[in-house]
């Protein structure tokens, strides 16, 4: 469809008028005029597109969001377009894709492109930070069977405390002292193995994030110094 000029203007100067943070109203009117947007100049086209998508994250519709920022990395990389508005344009539609996957939770998707942010920006203290929890969310084998050794020593508990109450004061008080320590170790281990089992998980998150971090800024220096030694 073949828009004038004029229309183009004002499509442009209509979107343009609406408050950044109307996300229902930035979405409705794109979405309303969607090929009269596509006919504008790359750059009008590319504002708009942008402003879009960011108004579907930050309205929660992650899953079309999703669907322009693969639009929109395709459309940068072929445009070679690296920046925009003063900032890495791929690295922001990299990050807030996996942002979208991550609330979505979709967390071995998002996992997968924060560790490849971060291997390209190893100094994305906000990526390392989102992959540390997306990295957490995903829960290891062992962590459930330490929750089920959780439970079962508080089953164990809970029956060895009925028995003391119950059956030994009448029939077995010499065993009364020995049931009360059963019941605390019991206890015990129940809340060891929950505490433990989360805290290693945590921990282990925590080592893998930091050892990323830390290779990917080696290779960054190491790619550097690469650089400078080739240009002298």
């Amino acid at each position: 469809m073949y828009f004038l000029p004029a229309e183009q203007l004002r499509l442009y100067r209509n979107f343009k008028s609406i408050e950044v943070n109307d996300f229902h109203g930035l979405i409705r009117y794109y979405e309303q005029n969607e090929d009269g947007i596509r006919a504008l100049d790359f750059d009008e086209y590319l504002d708009c597109t942008l402003t879009y998508a960011n108004a579907l994250f930050e309205a929660g519709d992650y899953g079309k969001h999703l669907v322009m920022c693969d639009h929109l990395l395709e459309l940068v990389i072929m445009q070679n377009v690296d920046h925009w508005g003063g900032e890495d344009l791929y690295h922001r539609l990299l990050f807030k894709k996996s942002a979208s996957l991550y609330y979505l939770q979709e967390y071995g998707k998002s996992e997968r492109i924060l560790r490849e942010i971060i291997k390209i920006y190893p100094h994305d203290h906000l990526a390392a930070l989102y992959l540390n929890k997306a990295l957490q969310l995903q829960k290891p084998r062992w962590l459930f069977r330490a929750r089920a050794a959780t439970v079962a020593f508080a089953l164990l508990a809970v029956l060895v405390i009925a028995l003391e109450i119950l059956a030994v004061p009448q029939f077995f008080p010499r065993l009364l002292q020995p049931m009360q320590y059963a019941h605390n170790l019991l206890i015990g281990l129940s809340l060891a193995s929950l505490s433990l089992g989360e805290a290693g998980h945590a921990l282990r998150c925590w080592l893998k994030t930091r050892r990323l971090v830390r290779e990917a800024r080696s290779r960054k220096v190491s790619s550097n110094k690469f650089q400078v030694e080739n240009f002298k």
